[in-house]
Order: structure tokens, then C-alpha cells, then sequence
């Protein structure tokens, strides 16, 4: 195999040579076993591929060969997400139009790709943006639409007054527009909508099982952190509603019956009836209602609209205020309202209150932006003792904060002592620092200054007696006092367990005025009197009650957790669970409220005042009203003489020709929809299409969508966690409901690359000229090279930061697999048949294999290339290699560097592609080594290595044992009480 190892002639030579042979394609007639492997849709942007994409390409690359190799029919397609608002924003910027410059980029993403030697199907490529395509991304639309799944109504979007146009949550950067920085406005149009959110559940139809958005995860092998995004995303709680009358007089307390409840008399219902209605809100901690304060409304509530209109003397008195509020909170977009580290504001509705129904109390409304009109009913009962967010907003507007729930501490444990009892927190403001009592470990390290309450004592009384009895120190200030904790624990020091009914109380020190301690008998010498910093209290202080009094007092921390409901009427002592079970008990029977589980979860909106997307395939009438297209005039083509700059509506709907329809049920004038679909409409039912590309009769035949579906093996960023993911899946499940396919998971396995950044450990961007091509690193080092980098560099799954000096190590490595081919060509045929006698280096073959073929399968790609990087080495140490070991090797090293072991398997004389080739299996018998060392202990304590033949029994690996010179020195004179035998490890000879 005479020659230098030239990276760019063979590169080029097998390129050429899988293109023109189809070497990748998959076979619909196969019966073989399928795998189907799939990246994610790319987009072709303008600044082309970077190393980062090679990543996940190269990664998906190597488990498709692998599977070949394995005996399997692997369908590897790819695609290109072409529509989209980048292609248009270039358009507008230069006046090139979209379709050009993204086949110029598809063009060249190709160009790059194909340099790369990524074993794709290119007789299945799609590109979204051409008719063929989104025909049936329209079809689907109607196949929804048809089905009640797809419906338009008014909706919020982000406005740019600016451009006069409508913009994508991620063209508003700090609520301004990315382009010309205007400020965002929110805006209500009419929108199309996907009901996604009837696939939450489980469901059957027609006999067909379909399971939910959120029990359907179970059944996927993905990253957890990717399923708990879902959930989190989707947003299921089970709660309560509860409706709030609503009053226009002044606030006033009604009486309670008994269950707690409120009784409003008739002609107090009368007075506030008319022209009213109640707010009904939705609270997963109805136990907390007892200490609802206040009412908040969103600016969208029907209520705000309604008081604003009503023109009689009731209702809203500072309608202007609140006006000047609406129109603010329309700048705003939702990720900016609910943004939970920002100021959270409103405004009260004045001379409107809620009645509150279980006290009868009425309560201020608020309108305020943090609430949603789209998430729930728009309206929240607001708990500011046991909320976050609604005790810095009852903080700042001077509301009050009643506390409903007890906290609960500690572990219940049969026959406790019961004992009222205090936890005094004493602070020196000059210092800093805090007053404790340091037990011991054994006793409890350190706590603040705690004890029972004597007869007729009150909480302060007993707290002040506590800190002079304990400290000496005479003379502090009351700052708060904390409810009741009924907390459970051992006292160490009474040897006692206890359920004490506690209370919190914060100090500060007075002056340093001491006086003796007055300590009972028991405590004398157990614990000392620390002062300790806050920093030394977080460390320090570890019981759960007095850790939860410092968070509330210096933390400012409130409890928001489930505990035991005080101050509640009938429902007082009851804990948080049984509480929620009987208040929505008692809501049902009055006909307040009912049971109900709610989800964040909002339908899909996919219309988009855009030019460069498929058209949403509508056409209105103005006799017959909304009709849909018929699917024979599918599908509905993109003009391509569109003036697409921004005016303040869809650029379609200044093409006459796109509007020359007429209506298909009256046959008069008619007008399309102007508005296109979300480009992850497209890209959310591809994996479908890829596996019939060609068909023009329907989107996929359904035998070729058994025989290849679901997708085995997904690769892509975690960033499409819940916009991509979850859209696929609802369609998934949208078509299973209706019997066009029979699965209702798409991804049965899902795998995220981690981000490869720049040489300066930052995202990889052009903006700041940190970008590397692959054009560059191939043309320098080669493919395989820059391949067998990208899997080297790190775990998959995590960030790595680029290096292009180190590529230098991989090259190297396949000089040396290339000069390994010089000891191949001498050995005789007999040899080639025997294979190699060197038993070191055949038991190490066999170890890779398994171990290259394990992680393969788990997506361990950077100690495959370890581990194939020391068989390399040890192979370079030889004087001979036969054919036998040689070809083994190259086919483990085949998925990983296609280009140098293609080469070389047709130099060792083979004519078709190794890719023909049958994966390696590993000899079992040949997996344990000859030798090993086994440790060797004497009472535990390391006192020699032995090397003893692999699974050598105990009595022949004592023998030797003994027969050492540090061992039987250390046994000498004394008694062998056991042996502890560890095969092929330890031994430990106990004396």
C-alpha cells in the first residue's frame, strides 16, 4: 500500500463514487430489518454550516453506518426547512427574493454536507418551500380543519409600528424590534389556531388508543430534562374554581355559616346583580382561600372591558387610570409580563370589589399585567402570605397579609410529648450576627434560643426569659413574630420525642447588658453561647424548624408549602390535602366552584402575516362565509411577484393574482386567506413525508409509513424542547385519532448534541467573528480528520470549546492507520487465514469491538474513538498485522472515518464498499485478560499486588498470597481468622 496518506484525493474519490452509485439509499422492498435515522430539519441560512453543525450530523452519520453494517435497512434522509423569516428580512434588506437566496443556500449547505461524507439519502431530499412540498403541509391544514382541530379567532401578536408588521417572539430582543428597534406593541388580530391542546390526554376514538402529550413521554426513551421541559411546558394542575361575586358597594363583612362559608342576603344580591357577573378564578391551593386579601384581573378580563364601557354611575370611579394602565401593558409582550424577576405592577379597580366566598369578605380588584388573559380564567385570588408573587405586589401596594397555613416540620413519630413552645432569633445589628447555642454534633450543633412556655406565660414573655436563662443577655426588641409551626423532632437533650406547637419571634439586642445564666441541671456543660454570622447560620444550622424561622425573618422568606390550616373556619386544623377535598366538597354542594385540572398549555397559533411561508389554504365569501380549499386545487401556490416589504398587513394580500378566486360552494368573487403558516408547521410532520417524497396522490403510503415509522433514532438541539418536539408529536397523535397512521410517538429515541463553541469559549457567532468553516478545517485536514475531531473533543451531550490545533492529534492517527496497511500487504495468505498468534493483542481486539459497539449504541462516541486510538497504537507495536485483524479493525473504524477505510478495504483487495461488510462480534472468551493483579490486604491495609492467571480460584491465589514477602510478614506469629476473596480483584487475609 505504497504512497502518502493524501486526505482530499481519497475524500473526493469515494464521494464521487457513493453519489454515482447511490450507495445510501434505502430500499422500501427490503426485508431487512429498519432503522430510521433522522437529524433534525436544518435550516439553510446565508453564513452556511460551521463546526457545530458537523456535530450532530457526524453523530447521526456514524450510528447510520453502524446500523448497516449491523444487518440493518437504514432510511438516513435529509431536508431542508426552507421558508422562514430570515430568507424574508434578507429580501427586504437587498431586494433579493427569498426563493433565490435560499436555494443559493441550499446549494451550498449541500455542497458541505456532501464534503463531510454523511451517508444521507439524497434521492429523498425535501425542501419546504417548493409546491410539491407544502401541497400536503396545506392538505394537513385542511385534514385539522376538518376535524375541529383547526379554527380561527382575535389574538394578541407583537407589533412593531415601525415596520408594520407583525413579529415572532424572537424578533422582539428586550421589547423592541430586532430590525429598527422600535418598541413592541401588543396588537389583536385574527388568528388561525391548532388545537393542540385536545391531544393532553389520553383519548380513544373509533377504537384507536392515543395517548396524551404528557403520558406519552413514558413510553419514549429521551433525556429527562427534555420530558420534564414538556410537562413543565403543558403545565397540568389539578385545582379548584372558584367563583367571586362581584360587588359595587362598599366594603363590608358578611356573616359566616357554618361550613365557613359566607352568607350574602338577598337584598344585597339584589343591590349588586345588575349589569354584574362573578370572576371565577382558578387556584390549585384553595386551602389558602381563608387568607385571599385581594383579586387580580389581566387586561384582556372581560370585566376591565365591560366596567370601561358601562356608563352608569357604578362600576369603575378611576376609569382614566386605568386606561393609561391598559394601553402601557400593550407594549409589553407575555414573556416580558410574567417575567418573575421584575417588578410586578397594576392598578385597583375602584369602586369594584369580590366577595369573598367562604369569609364573606370583600376584597379589592386589581388589574394587573402579570396575569394572562389566556391562562386560566384570567383572573387569580391572591394569598399574599403564601405566595411569592403576590406578597411582593400586597408589599408594595399596602395590602394586607393574613396567614391561612401553618407550616408543618419535622417527622411524626408515634407517642410524642406535646409542648407549646418558642424559637427566638436575636440579631446584633452592629455586628451583623446572631445569637446561638452550640450543642454539639450529637445533640444538634447549633440552634438559636428555644423552650417551653410555663404557666401563663405568653410567647414573648418566654422568649425574653429564654434568652437571659440561656445567654444572660437582659435587654432586646421585639421586630416579629411568626405563626404557629407544629414541628416534630427528638430532643437530644431530654431524650424525648416531641410535637411542639411553636412560635418565631425576631430580636434585636438592646444592649450587651448580661446576667447570670439560670440553667436547669440537665443542660450544665452540654452547649456554649455562639455568636455566628449569617453565612455561619446557613452552614451551621440544620433543624428544620429553626432554619425555616431564620429564612422567614432575615431572609424574608414566606411559606408557600402545604402545612395545616389556621384561622379557617369549620376547615381550621385540617391538613393542606384534606382542606383542598373538602373546600371543593363544600364549593360543589353551595355551587360556588367545582373540581378542575388546567393546563399552560395554549393552542398552537400558526398564522403569520408573512410572505415567504405556504399559504393557509382558506378562501372567504361574502355570501357563503369561510370555505376551505378544495383539496383538488392543492395545492394553493406562493406568488412569486409579491412586493414583500412591510406595510402593515400580509404582503399576499397585495397580490391580485393570489386573490383572483372564486367562492367553491357559490362560485362568486371570493378572497383568499392572505395569511401563511408558522414555519414549524412545515417542519413538524416532515419525518412523515421523508418516507414517500415522491408521491403526488397523498403525503405518505401507508404501507411505507408502517414498514419505516416511528423514527428510531432523533438528533438535534435542545432548544426545540418544546416548540418542535411538542408540535410533532401533536400530529403524530392528531392523524393515530383518525386512523392514518397507526402510532401515536414519532421519536422513539431522542438524542441532543451539545453546543461546540468558539476558541473563545463563546457561542460561535458572525457578529463576533469567532466562526469556523468546515470548508477551512477540511481543506486542511481532512474529513475523517475533522469528523473523528467532533466525536473526540467530548461527551456528546456536552458543551465543548473548539480547538483547531488539536485536529493536528486525528490526523495523525489516521497516518499511522494509514502506514498500519504497509505491514498488512506482506503477510502470505495462510497467515491471513490463521490470523494473528499475538493473544495480547487479539484479546484487545476483541475487547474494542465490544466496547466501539456498545457505545455506538449509546452514543458514546468519544471513548470509541479512545478506545480505537490505543488498538491503533498497540497494532503500530507489531512487526506483522494480519489481513484477518486488519479488516476488523477498518470496520470498527469505518463509521467514525468513512473516507481512509474505504480506501484501504479496497487496497486490501475487496471490490465492493465496506460499507457490504458484516459488523465484528467480540469472542466472550476472549474478553478477560491472561493475567491480572490481585490486591492483596492484611486487616484491610494494602501490602502487595500479585499477578495470578484470570479467574484464578481462592485456595491457588492464597497459596501465592502467603508465599509474598510483605505478606507473610505482617501475618507472622499471629492467627488467620478469615480470608475475603474478591475473584480477579482483592484479597484480604484478616488476622
Amino acid at each position: 500500500m505504497a504512497g502518502q496518506y493524501s486526505a482530499k484525493t481519497i475524500e473526493k474519490k469515494w464521494q464521487d463514487r457513493w453519489a454515482k452509485q447511490g450507495d445510501f439509499q434505502a430500499s422500501d422492498q427490503s426485508g431487512k430489518e429498519k432503522c430510521y435515522v433522522l437529524d433534525m430539519f436544518p435550516y439553510p441560512s446565508g453564513d452556511g454550516l460551521h463546526v457545530g453543525h458537523v456535530e450532530n450530523y457526524t453523530a447521526t452519520d456514524i450510528y447510520s453506518r453502524f446500523k448497516r453494517l449491523q444487518g440493518f435497512e437504514v432510511l438516513h434522509p435529509i431536508g431542508w426547512d426552507a421558508f422562514g423569516l430570515p430568507a424574508e428580512n434578507f429580501a427586504i434588506k437587498t431586494g433579493v427574493h427569498p426563493d433565490q437566496k435560499t436555494h443559493e443556500n441550499i446549494a451550498n449547505f449541500t455542497r458541505q454536507i456532501k464534503s463531510l461524507g454523511i451517508s444521507y439519502d439524497w434521492s429523498r431530499e425535501i425542501d419546504t418551500s417548493s409546491p410539491e412540498y407544502y401541497k400536503w403541509t396545506q392538505w394537513l391544514f385542511l385534514f385539522l380543519y376538518k376535524n375541529g382541530l383547526a379554527y380561527r379567532k382575535q389574538a394578541s401578536v407583537n407589533w412593531c409600528p415601525s415596520c408594520q408588521t407583525v413579529l415572532a417572539n424572537e424578533q422582539v430582543v428586550d421589547g423592541v424590534c430586532e430590525r429598527c428597534k422600535t418598541e413592541v406593541v401588543q396588537k389583536d388580530l385574527k388568528q388561525w389556531f391548532f388545537k393542540i391542546t385536545d391531544f393532553i390526554e389520553d383519548q380513544q376514538f373509533e377504537g384507536r388508543d392515543v395517548s396524551g402529550l404528557i403520558s406519552g413521554l413514558k413510553k419514549i426513551d429521551w433525556p429527562e430534562s427534555t420530558k420534564k421541559a414538556q410537562q413543565h411546558w403543558i403545565g397540568r394542575s389539578e385545582g379548584a374554581m372558584v367563583r367571586f361575586h362581584i360587588s359595587q358597594q362598599p366594603a363590608r363583612i358578611a356573616t359566616r355559616n357554618v361550613a365557613g362559608g359566607s352568607t350574602i342576603n338577598s337584598q344585597q344580591k339584589t343591590e349588586d346583580k345588575q349589569g354584574q357577573e362573578d370572576i371565577e378564578v382558578f387556584t390549585t391551593r384553595v386551602d389558602t382561600i381563608f387568607g385571599c386579601t385581594y383579586v387580580v384581573v389581566a387586561p384582556e378580563h372581560p370585566l376591565v372591558s365591560q366596567q370601561l364601557t358601562n356608563n352608569s354611575q357604578q362600576g369603575i370611579s378611576n376609569k382614566a387610570e386605568v386606561e393609561k394602565y391598559l394601553e402601557a401593558t400593550k407594549k409589553k409582550t407575555e414573556l416580558e409580563r410574567t417575567e418573575l424577576a421584575k417588578d410586578k405592577t397594576g392598578v385597583k379597580l375602584e369602586g369594584i370589589e369580590a366577595i369573598n366566598p367562604f369569609t364573606g369578605e370583600a376584597v379589592p380588584v386589581f388589574v394587573a399585567d402579570y396575569v394572562l388573559g389566556n391562562y386560566g380564567t384570567g383572573a387569580v385570588m391572591a394569598v399574599p402570605a403564601h405566595d411569592e408573587r403576590d406578597f411582593a405586589f400586597a408589599k408594595k401596594y399596602d395590602l394586607p397579609i393574613r396567614i391561612s397555613i401553618e407550616p408543618v416540620t419535622g417527622t411524626v413519630r408515634e407517642n410524642e410529648e406535646f409542648r407549646r413552645s418558642i424559637v427566638a432569633v436575636v440579631e446584633d445589628a452592629k455586628t451583623g450576627k446572631f445569637l446561638s447555642i452550640n450543642w454539639g454534633e450529637k445533640l444538634g450543633g447549633n440552634l438559636f434560643i428555644g423552650g417551653g412556655l410555663e404557666e401563663e406565660e405568653d410567647v414573648i414573655q418566654a422568649a425574653v426569659r429564654e434568652i437571659e436563662e440561656e445567654t444572660g443577655y437582659k435587654h432586646v426588641k421585639l421586630v416579629a413574630v411568626s405563626e404557629k409551626i407544629h414541628h416534630h423532632y427528638f430532643a437530644a437533650s431530654k431524650n424525648v420525642y416531641r410535637n411542639i406547637e411553636a412560635t418565631g419571634l425576631h430580636f434585636r439586642l438592646a444592649d450587651k447588658e448580661k446576667a447570670e445564666q439560670r440553667l436547669e441541671a440537665d443542660e450544665h456543660n452540654k452547649f456554649t453561647v455562639e455568636w455566628i454570622t449569617r453565612e455561619d447560620a446557613f452552614a451551621k444550622v440544620a433543624d428544620p424548624l429553626h432554619r425555616y424561622l431564620f429564612d422567614k425573618f432575615i431572609q424574608g422568606k414566606i411559606f408557600a408549602e402545604d402545612g395545616v390550616l389556621a384561622d379557617s373556619g369549620a376547615f381550621s386544623g385540617l391538613a393542606s390535602q384534606a382542606a383542598r377535598e373538602k373546600i371543593t366538597q363544600w364549593l360543589e354542594e353551595k355551587k360556588l366552584g367545582e373540581k378542575k385540572v388546567n393546563y399552560r398549555l395554549r393552542d398552537w397559533l400558526v398564522s403569520r402575516q408573512r410572505y415567504w411561508g405556504a399559504p393557509i389554504p382558506i378562501i372567504y365569501c361574502d355570501t357563503c362565509g369561510e370555505q376551505p380549499v378544495p383539496e383538488q386545487d392543492l395545492p394553493v401556490s406562493l406568488p412569486m411577484d409579491v412586493d414583500f416589504r412591510p406595510t402593515g398587513e400580509s404582503p399576499l394580500t397585495r397580490s391580485e393574482s393570489f386573490h383572483d378566486v372564486l367562492c367553491p360552494k357559490c362560485g362568486e368573487k371570493a378572497r383568499r386567506e392572505s395569511d401563511t403558516m408558522d414555519t414549524f408547521v412545515c417542519s413538524s410532520w416532515y419525518y412523515l413525508r421523508f418516507v414517500d417524497p415522491k408521491n403526488t396522490e397523498a403525503f405518505a403510503d401507508p404501507e411505507k409509513l408502517a414498514k419505516w415509522l416511528p423514527v428510531d433514532v432523533y438528533m438535534g438541539g435542545a432548544e426545540h424542547t418544546v416548540l418542535h418536539l411538542l408540535y410533532a408529536r401533536f400530529f403524530a397523535k392528531a392523524l393515530r385519532k383518525y386512523g392514518l397512521i397507526d402510532f401515536d410517538e414519532p421519536f422513539m429515541k431522542l438524542r441532543h448534541q451539545g453546543m461546540v463553541l468558539a476558541e473563545d469559549g463563546r457561542k460561535m457567532s458572525k457578529s463576533l467573528g469567532n466562526v469556523v468553516n468546515p470548508d477551512d478545517v477540511v481543506g486542511q485536514f481532512g474529513a475523517d480528520s475533522l469528523r473523528l475531531y467532533e466525536m473526540f473533543m467530548g461527551p456528546l451531550e456536552d458543551a465543548k470549546a473548539w480547538k483547531t490545533d488539536n485536529l493536528v492529534g486525528p490526523r495523525r492517527f489516521l497516518e499511522k492507520v494509514w502506514r498500519m496497511g504497509e505491514k498488512v500487504s506482506q503477510q502470505s495468505a495462510i497467515n491471513r487465514k490463521q490470523g494473528t498468534e499475538n493473544n495480547a493483542l487479539r484479546t484487545l481486539l476483541h475487547k474494542t469491538i465490544q466496547k466501539v459497539t456498545q457505545d455506538i449504541e449509546e452514543f458514546r462516541f468519544n471513548t470509541a474513538v479512545s478506545s480505537l486510538m490505543i488498538l491503533v497504537n498497540e497494532m503500530d507495536r507489531q512487526a506483522k498485522i494480519s489481513q484477518d485483524d486488519f479488516e476488523t479493525f477498518l470496520l470498527l473504524l469505518s463509521p467514525f472515518a468513512p473516507h481512509i477505510a474505504e480506501e484501504l478495504w479496497e487496497r486490501l483487495g475487496h471490490a465492493g464498499s465496506i460499507t457490504e461488510g458484516v459488523w465484528p462480534k467480540f469472542d466472550p472468551k476472549l474478553l478477560q485478560d491472561e493475567t491480572v493483579d490481585i490486591v492483596v490486604q492484611v486487616n484491610g491495609k494494602l501490602r502487595a499486588k500479585i499477578a495470578v492467571a484470570s479467574g484464578a480460584q481462592q485456595k491457588d491465589v492464597e497459596t501465592l498470597a502467603l508465599q509474598d514477602e510483605k505478606v507473610a510478614l505482617h501475618i507472622q506469629g499471629k492467627t488467620i481468622r478469615k480470608v475475603i476473596f474478591v475473584p480477579n480483584r482483592l484479597m484480604n487475609i484478616v488476622v
